[in-house]
């Protein structure tokens, strides 16, 4: 038996579980809340048992955190679905008990205990588990911020990242350790733990076997790893630019473009990502409050206020003065919640 219902929206910070709603709604709950915190999906009901769900939900940064529990022993999100919800996400998918499998594009990871796997929700997926019950940790991530981090991520989804080997035994315990009262956080810090994540998922990803054929040579690795140190060393000279970082490689800008060429971020707009990542931090950082929104564009390199603003709302959704409000009255709330 399969029911499916469209996505709501969905509070943050709270726990929610099937058992605070009459036996009759159970099933139709569950599925109302699990697609307002994922994608649009359908469940199978466990023979001869309710269906039971239990999940916490908060937010780390632009990552949304859940631990989830239910009994549901196949879960899917179809063709059907694929379009129905406004965005697009990678899964990330963490096994903290038992036995699973992940399936998509004709590929499937075998989970154990702490083993993760990505699933891509502009395409279909499957989730299934050995004996029903489950008990997992998934991050919701916006597609565009994984793309720049790993190349090839076609290839990539549903695949096992063992919770025991390479990365991931300082992965594994990171992203078990996430509790969906991480939303507490000061916003600096729930900024450079979302970015220390994302760093450890994509040096995961980078070393799955699928990711090493599609690698540039080591001399382009080489140059990447020049330049993007250059990158993050000088990215808030104004003057930083394809042609300056060229003539500090001392290679022509055509050849620093071809390096680029396969990744999923030309430099040009790394630069334009770092700058604005560097300046989100800022405008929500309380010891900075004193500086306008202006002065810590220009201190990341903009030399215009106005293109600053649009640039930032067209990344974040949200204008620069509207992101500083929205964390200012989120540290006075926490300052008068906790004393």
């Amino acid at each position: 038996m399969s029911l499916a219902f469209e996505s709501t929206v969905a509070a943050a910070g709270q726990r929610r579980t099937t058992q605070d709603v009459p036996r009759d709604r159970q099933v139709a709950y569950w599925l109302d809340l699990v697609c307002s915190l994922y994608v649009s999906i359908e469940c199978d009901i466990p023979t001869g048992a309710d269906l039971f769900g239990e999940v916490e939900f908060g937010h780390l940064g632009e990552i949304d955190v859940s631990h989830l529990r239910s009994n549901s022993p196949r879960v899917r999100h179809t063709q059907s679905h694929v379009g129905r919800d406004g965005d697009a996400y990678f899964l990330v998918v963490m096994l903290k008990q038992g036995r699973g499998a992940i399936c998509q594009d004709g590929r499937m990871a075998v989970l154990g205990a702490m083993d993760l796997a990505v699933v891509d929700t502009t395409r279909p997926y499957e989730l299934l588990f050995e004996q029903g019950a489950h008990d997992l940790v998934v991050l919701r991530i916006a597609r565009r911020r994984l793309l720049a981090h790993v190349t090839n991520m076609e290839m990539l989804c549903a695949t096992a990242i063992s919770g025991q080997r390479g990365v991931g035994p300082l992965l594994a315990p990171m992203v078990a350790g996430l509790r969906p009262d991480v939303a507490a956080l000061p916003v600096p810090t729930a900024l450079a733990v979302s970015d220390s994540l994302m760093t450890l998922l994509g040096a995961a990803l980078h070393a799955l076997p699928d990711a090493r054929g599609c690698r540039p040579s080591s001399m382009a690795q080489y140059h990447l790893a020049r330049i993007r140190a250059y990158i993050e060393e000088n990215v808030r000279d104004p003057c930083l630019s394809i042609g300056s970082i060229a003539a500090a490689m001392k290679i022509s800008p055509d050849h620093l473009s071809r390096i680029f060429r396969g990744e999923p971020v030309p430099p040009s707009r790394l630069i334009w990502l770092r700058r604005l990542e560097g300046a989100r931090r800022e405008l929500a950082d309380p010891r900075l409050a004193d500086r306008g929104v202006s002065e810590i564009a220009f201190s990341w390199g903009y030399n215009d206020a106005a293109h600053f603003s649009r640039s930032f709302r067209e990344q974040y959704g949200i204008s620069p003065r509207e992101w500083r409000c929205m964390h200012k009255a989120g540290a006075a709330e926490s300052a008068a919640t906790f004393p």
